[in-house]
């Protein structure tokens, strides 16, 4: 990863201990990203999820602006909506 000047080089690191996202947790991400345009999106964390009217699943990201001379990362909290009817939405991006 490139280094940005003033801000943080991203290089996420996960304790031997701790588990891995499961292919669901990790699919659901990419299926709610496609067509996304103007910026990337890596899911670095799953936090969990919440049942409402459907399901929240939160996720800690690195967010990736390119503009025409620099790039920006950033990390963000991704929370995606499913419905009781398995369409996925981005409910919200928060940086943190």
């Amino acid at each position: 990863m490139g280094e940005i000047v003033g801000g943080y080089v991203i290089d996420p690191a996960v304790n031997l201990n701790e588990k891995r996202m499961t292919n669901e947790q990790l699919s659901r991400f990419i299926t709610a990203f496609e067509g996304i345009v103007g910026a990337k999106y890596l899911p670095l964390i799953y936090i969990g999820s919440q049942r409402v009217t459907g399901y929240l699943y939160a996720y800690i990201a690195q967010r990736t602006f390119i503009y025409s001379h620099s790039v920006e990362v950033t990390l963000v909290k991704v929370v995606i909506h499913e419905s009781f009817d398995n369409q996925l939405t981005i409910h919200s991006i928060s940086e943190i």
